[in-house]
């Protein structure tokens, strides 16, 4: 036997068609109005091709009016302010975002995509997916439902994309840390196969690197992402000999460096006197931690506004910006949780008064 015929997508109804996939897929869930030449000639194209979108053969309800919005962690306050400003947005186009929590589970997150696919929403909002860039694909040329990604780039067509420049801000973040004159430098790097821990550790080891220093593997212990994550790990950290402790850390996110000046005022040492702490994602309670909090600040609000006006463009057939992503800076925030390395002068081994670059 010969091999199976592979399944007609979405884009291939669209070139038979020689109309745009957002045309298609506005043909399929009715979400915008389409000519009458441009609808039969979808509707025949499908007709020849056998083509079948990605749902079951009857649906409960529609859910035109409703645009989905993945996030990984519920209870994460960083994705909780992007979703502020993907409402805000969204209630301009009288559009309801629906929230689902995809608990980090990269195989949870494609069942509920599935789910969404078979109810008809009008768009997809995804933060910070590590399913597999095949799986997203497929969903994508099968339901044609329009997608905006955030924290990833996945070079897809007609997918926007929305990238932090995470390791531009890791690398300032460490020179602010070398400034200090601190050479022990360690890294939480949270879920360590996702592309955004990837940049982060980028971003510190370029620096380092620039000045003759490694980031050590026992100074980068696997941690989990949240509160108790940090806590674990600084608590290994602090588990090592006096002299072979870091005297600054900087965290994959906020949550991780809550917990490890938890761990640090556990073990009745100082922030910053003894260990310098640096956060990342700048959420509201980083200002009021004890001390405040040293962090990189993406504009999560203004992710979250960007991400839907993308989205809206896409559904109204507008292809999203080359290269297929936009990238936003992250700031850093120099707060009270860090300061001179214990017993120097202050005065940093590349000198005082560096000029951040950005780093691409």
């Amino acid at each position: 036997m010969g091999a199976e015929k592979p399944r007609p997508s979405l884009n291939d109804v669209a070139r038979q068609a020689g109309v745009s996939p957002a045309t298609v897929s506005r043909v399929l869930n009715q979400t915008a109005p389409v000519s009458q030449n441009a609808r039969e000639r979808v509707l025949e194209a499908i007709a020849a091709l056998g083509y079948q979108a990605l749902r079951p053969p009857t649906l409960v309800g529609s859910r035109r009016d409703t645009i989905a919005l993945l996030i990984p962690d519920i209870l994460n306050p960083y994705f909780t302010e992007i979703a502020r400003g993907v409402q805000e947005e969204a209630s301009a186009d009288r559009l309801l975002p629906l929230l689902l929590d995809t608990s980090e589970d990269p195989q949870r997150e494609i069942e509920m995509l599935h789910m969404l696919v078979s109810q008809s929403v009008c768009g997809i909002i995804i933060l910070g997916t590590r399913s597999p860039a095949q799986d997203l694909i497929r969903l994508r040329d099968l339901s044609g439902i329009p997608m905006v990604i955030i924290n990833r780039c996945l070079q897809m067509p007609n997918v926007a994309c929305i990238v932090v420049d995470l390791e531009a801000g890791t690398y300032r973040a460490t020179r602010h840390l070398l400034d200090l004159n601190h050479t022990r430098i360690a890294f939480l790097p949270g879920p360590a196969a996702s592309e955004t821990s990837q940049a982060r550790r980028r971003g510190v080891e370029a620096a380092l690197t620039e000045v003759g220093l490694e980031l050590r593997a026992e100074w980068a212990p696997a941690s989990y992402p949240d509160v108790n994550g940090g806590f674990q790990a600084m608590s290994a950290l602090l588990a090592l000999p006096t002299a072979e402790r870091p005297t600054a850390i900087i965290t994959h996110n906020d949550l991780m460096a809550l917990g490890a000046l938890h761990a640090i005022r556990s073990h009745h040492l100082r922030v910053p006197e003894d260990i310098s702490v640096i956060g990342i994602d700048n959420i509201h309670m980083a200002a009021h931690a004890n001390p405040p909090l040293t962090t990189l600040a993406p504009p999560k609000h203004r992710m979250g506004r960007l991400a839907m006006q993308l989205l809206r463009s896409v559904i109204e057939g507008r292809p999203p910006p080359e290269p297929g992503y936009t990238l936003v800076e992250c700031p850093l925030i120099v707060r009270e949780s860090t300061g001179p390395a214990p017993g120097s002068n202050g005065r940093g081994i590349i000198g005082k008064n560096i000029a951040f670059e950005t780093r691409r």
